[in-house]
């Protein structure tokens, strides 16, 4: 066949071009990518440094002008210090970081200012140039750079070669990689210093890998419970967590609206972390110090983190907005609805319980968690027991806040510990149980702890209700001569105690108090109802310490406070004993009438089975550490096929029960009750009232979570 020539050229022209014309339109799509991504960028950079350009005080600038040296150091600063923790050679960049913002800021009395420019540049090239480094590698990949970008990218415009160079390179030593907050850290460093080298691809890289860390995790990070872990299987929803609230918080609202903003599942998931998990874990201003990990040693712990997250996301879409505008409002002191409910963390081993005039926890620890971190660049030094059951109370917030210097660190409130001589070696543990966990509805809850420690074996358990909650403690062994003790309280102490003892009310003069098997003790508007017989320890005087006795980066300056303590004397190589108490918060105590008796009845404290039920509520709740039965009243039964934790509640035409298996483990939970219901799921037999029911138990990340099932009576 002839083929000619003109005809084949043109169809190879046609053919050509059209690749060519391909290539055109890809080639100019993605210069249009890019030139969208270098617009997102300047709205990014815009948005951080909005709150950097906020005015500043002009006399604070004036001072750090005066005192500044010639060669652009600071006289009081020590440059030779190598702290590994509190190392104060950085605080340089914070002085550098004021002098800029009062440079730069509009809004500034010093704005523009000829003196104070040359004092910036002075200052920051002598950073620069010595270019100050730390044994601990967080301070060089973390705590300089993320100190050096805000100032950088206020003087983006002016920086000289040399300044630039070096900066880049000091901002360069953070690099992608490791998990949770670390990751956050270095991450938002990298996607700066793409701001600053104007690389859209790398900053596209650096925001979506933070975006990546929002995630749910089994190992370190965000938790299926919306607990946070940091430095393994440790508790940090107050730590790391904090931190990485507020700064994935804070940069969803800088990238939201652009190509780099937070897919909405990721935004899903740090709200989540936020509404059903961080703000459970505390009341008002106070953080819960149980979720602090080795940061309970630092003065000034507080959320107020909760707030700014709350205020940051809601600058970004998310179906939870009212939720957020409520917490927000709560952190401010203003008028909204109280959180009340309760949660159970059971990748964390803790509940939480919160009522409209109170707050409540328990914290405990397992073969699964950690009870804290490592004492970490010598912080959290006494931190041994602290989720040895750890039980708080706060009405106010202001009950523990600082005390940690002056606390007896072997009486933490809610724990049963060996008294020993001093606390030695680190804090840090596993569990050395697995039936450790908690069952919750939502609204009432119980925990249960089997606690070994070295020679100390008890069965502790938590009943959460409405207006008071019970702490029971069951098979207290220990074969040393050092006391066991087990501690109600220890904090802040407000006001007068009262005590009732053979019905007569007394006021208690400030001093150490041994008290013979009193009725209850009142302080700061809370009760503790001893449930049995009981020999009391009680101290309302001032304590003495130190921050340096926690963490070796603060002052050994003395440091007194007045203390509340309140405890349980097991005496010492206790056999099965046992203890049995009641907290009320919100009790005003009467001039000259005893405490009503709280409506709740313990139905058995023994290390098989740990029972109470709530008369007016209508409530019981049983600890089942072995297969058996628990008698709730004479007309009803409940018993179990295997060991596990059950809440039933009842109203006139319903029965609702809620299981869960404390070791975390996946199965079955039959529950036998000596009542007939109606409903799905529920085995009966002729000519008998009882009613079986099977409970198929979650597994995977979600075993240890509780199920509730609710059926009609007859």
């Amino acid at each position: 066949m002839k083929i000619r020539c003109d005809s084949l050229w043109r169809v190879w022209s046609v053919a050509i071009i059209s690749v060519l014309v391909a290539g055109t339109s890809n080639t100019n799509a993605a210069e249009d990518e890019l030139s969208e991504l270098r617009a997102d960028l300047s709205k990014i950079k815009q948005r951080i440094l909005k709150p950097l350009l906020q005015p500043v005080s002009a006399t604070t600038a004036r001072g750090l002008m005066a005192s500044l040296r010639p060669d652009g150091s600071w006289p009081d600063i020590d440059y030779e210090d190598r702290t590994r923790s509190g190392w104060k050679t950085p605080s340089h960049l914070s002085r550098v970081s004021v002098l800029t913002r009062a440079y730069k800021s509009p809004g500034s009395e010093l704005c523009g200012n000829q003196a104070l420019r040359n004092s910036v540049h002075s200052s920051l090239d002598y950073w620069l140039d010595h270019d100050f480094q730390n044994s601990n590698w967080w301070w060089n990949r973390i705590g300089v750079p993320k100190s050096l970008h805000p100032v950088l990218l206020l003087l983006e415009d002016e920086l000289a070669e040399g300044q630039r160079n070096k900066a880049l390179k000091i901002l360069s030593r953070a690099s992608i990689g490791m998990t949770g907050q670390n990751l956050v850290w270095v991450t938002e460093i990298v996607a700066v210093r793409a701001i600053l080298e104007r690389d859209p691809e790398l900053a596209a890289t650096a925001y979506r890998r933070i975006a990546g860390e929002i995630r749910i995790a089994t190992g370190e990070g965000i938790q299926p419970d919306f607990s946070f872990h940091q430095h393994g299987p440790c508790l940090y929803n107050h730590g790391y967590g904090a931190a990485f609230v507020a700064d994935c918080s804070r940069i969803a609202a800088q990238v939201s609206d652009t190509r780099l903003a937070f897919p909405p599942e990721k935004v899903a998931v740090l709200s989540s972390l936020i509404l059903d998990g961080s703000q459970w874990m505390a009341r008002g201003g106070a953080s819960d110090f149980g979720a602090e990990g080795r940061e309970i040693s630092r003065p000034g712990q507080s959320v107020r983190y909760l707030g700014t997250a709350a205020q940051n996301m809601l600058s970004v879409t998310t179906d939870r907005s009212q939720e957020f505008q409520q917490l927000a409002a709560r952190a401010a002191d203003e008028e909204a609805p109280p959180l009340v409910g309760n949660r159970h963390f059971w990748r964390s081993d803790m509940m939480v319980h919160h009522r409209s005039g109170y707050y409540t926890s328990a914290r405990m620890f397992s073969r699964r968690i950690a009870n804290t971190d490592q004492p970490c660049n010598s912080e959290g030094l006494k931190s041994h027991h602290i989720a040895d059951g750890c039980n708080l109370v706060m009405r106010t917030g202001r009950e523990y806040y600082d005390i940690f210097p002056v606390w007896d660190w072997q009486k933490i409130p809610g724990t049963t510990v060996e008294q020993r001589p001093q606390l030695d070696g680190s804090p840090r543990r596993q569990g050395e149980r697995t039936f450790v966990g908690g069952v919750s509805d939502g609204t009432y809850g119980l925990a249960a702890f089997d606690f070994s420690r070295d020679d100390l074996a008890s069965r502790k358990s938590w009943f959460f209700f409405d207006d008071e909650y019970v702490c029971l403690g069951a098979g207290i062994t220990c074969p040393t001569e050092n006391s066991i003790v087990t501690t109600l309280n220890q904090c802040h102490l407000v006001g007068d105690v009262a005590v009732c003892e053979d019905g007569v009310i007394r006021w208690l003069a400030r001093e150490s108090h041994d008290l013979d098997q009193p009725a209850w003790v009142w302080h700061d508007q809370i009760a503790y109802f001893f449930l049995q017989p009981a020999q009391i320890s009680l101290r309302n005087a001032a304590q003495q310490g130190s921050w340096q006795q926690i963490a070796l980066r603060y002052s050994d300056s003395p440091i007194s406070r007045d203390v509340f303590a309140l405890w349980i004397d097991h005496g010492t190589r206790p056999q099965d004993a046992t203890y049995a108490y009641c907290v009320i918060p919100g009790i005003n105590l009467p001039a000259d009438a005893p405490l009503a008796s709280p409506a709740v009845t313990v139905l058995a404290n023994t290390p098989q089975l740990q029972a109470v039920r709530h008369e007016n509520q209508k409530i019981a709740a049983m600890a089942f550490y072995e297969t058996g039965s628990a008698n709730i009243r004479p007309d009803l039964t409940v018993g179990v096929d295997t060991p596990c934790l059950v809440l039933l509640r009842e109203t006139p035409e319903r029965m609702t029960i809620s299981v869960s298996n404390p070791t975390n483990e996946e199965g079955t939970a039959i529950v036998e009750v000596s009542k007939r219901l109606r409903g799905e799921g529920v085995e009966t037999s002729e000519g008998q009232i009882g009613s079986r029911i099977t409970f198929n138990l979650p597994d995977g990340i979600f075993a240890g979570r509780s199920v509730t099932r609710s059926w009609k009576t007859e």
